[in-house]
């Protein structure tokens, strides 16, 4: 019973958090409660993940092509289906909104709340580093959708949706290569921490940037 009480209410704090890590986009003015409609498109796109990305995932291991010698092109590979997939679904979601740069990081959040829930939901036990690697991986959710759809409304969606998706499938493939215990977790835990707070930096700067020119 404490296990369930406990993984519920680490599900309550991690839905708090990305509403919070979501709200410092626009922490001066109260955000619009129609932004909570991408948040919860961007709950419901996860399911790409078991409808889609994983199915392409088993194609490709599956595949008579398949003889790759290298962990690390493997890596690369499987995290490429997950990277592309899930941006692309993620910005699906955040085109339900008005604004384009909040609708995607409402529908970011949704998607890493979610992610997060269901992961640690499903976890027999789960330790503090886990707990932390969700936090950086909401925030990476968020930051990643909010940059592509800063780019739709630089009408170069496809370019942004590129770059993103590109720097997820590095993330990917470094989480992938310590599964295959190829890199420390020191290393993995660091490294997609350096990279979410780089890209939420970014993607924060860009709004600013864009909402004080109006």
């Amino acid at each position: 019973m404490g296990s369930i009480l406990t993984k519920i209410g680490i599900i309550v704090f991690f839905f708090i958090y990305s509403i919070f890590i979501f709200s410092l986009f626009n922490f001066r003015k109260r955000i619009n409660i129609l932004y909570f409609i991408p948040f919860l498109l961007g709950g419901v796109a996860f399911l790409s993940v078991f409808i889609i990305q994983m199915p392409l995932q088993r194609l490709l291991t599956a595949s008579l092509f398949w003889n790759v010698q290298s962990d690390i092109l493997e890596a690369f590979l499987l995290a490429s289906i997950a990277g592309f997939v899930q941006e692309l679904f993620k910005a699906l979601a955040a085109f339900s909104g008005k604004n384009k740069t909040l609708s995607g990081a409402s529908a970011g959040a949704g998607f890493g709340f979610v992610e997060a829930a269901f992961l640690l939901s499903s976890a027999i036990s789960f330790s503090a580093v886990a707990l932390i690697e969700r936090l950086f991986t909401i925030i990476f959710h968020i930051s990643s959708t909010s940059l592509i759809m800063y780019g739709a409304t630089k009408r170069k969606f496809f370019l942004y949706y590129l770059i993103v998706s590109l720097i997820h499938v590095v993330v990917d493939t470094i989480a992938v290569m310590y599964q295959m215990h190829q890199v420390t977790l020191v290393f993995t835990e660091v490294s997609v921490a350096i990279i979410a707070s780089s890209l939420f930096i970014i993607s924060i700067a860009l709004y600013k940037r864009k909402f004080t020119k109006r």
